[in-house]
């Protein structure tokens, strides 16, 4: 009798063994930002970023809400909503288009047509772990001019 008390102390132990480990955060690292093109409805571009899981069991990355500001004031915000799932222990690549519609292109050529040169892109990643949601914040500032429509690299 004694010995299955054991065993049974055993097996609660290690049981909620695997709830005291906690979640660690998952970090994002902007890779590139691009303008691609633009016409009278808008600006469209791509958010690229390298999304890191150092948990042991893949992390589901459900949206990303992001800002880009130009000379210090906001240009534009948007919202993503994605189905992809972080790898455990990995990296994985996530791209998201950026959409600017026509007004808010004007506001950015006007703050260009200031010039201004500096940029920086604000996101919140929204990650739905098994012990309820996770947000990871992410910054890039960088400064205008190189590749793209707009040169934001």
């Amino acid at each position: 009798m004694r010995a299955l008390a054991t065993f049974a102390a055993c097996i609660a132990l290690s049981g909620c063994s695997l709830f005291m480990h906690s979640i660690e955060r998952p970090k994002a690292d902007v890779r590139d930002v691009t303008v691609s093109s633009a016409g009278f409805t808008g600006v469209t571009g791509e958010l690229r970023l390298d999304v890191s899981n150092p948990n042991g069991f893949g992390v589901p990355l459900s949206g990303i809400d992001w800002q880009l500001s130009i000379g210090g004031a906001r240009a534009v915000t948007g919202t993503v909503q994605l189905q992809q799932t972080i790898p455990a222990h990995g990296v994985a690549p996530v791209t998201t288009s950026l959409t600017i519609d026509a007004r808010d292109a004007a506001a950015v050529a006007s703050a260009l047509a200031s010039g201004a040169r500096g940029y920086q892109i604000t996101a919140k990643l929204h990650f739905s772990t098994q012990v309820g949601p996770l947000d990871v914040d992410v910054q890039h500032a960088g400064t205008l001019g190189g590749g793209g429509l707009f040169g934001l690299r």
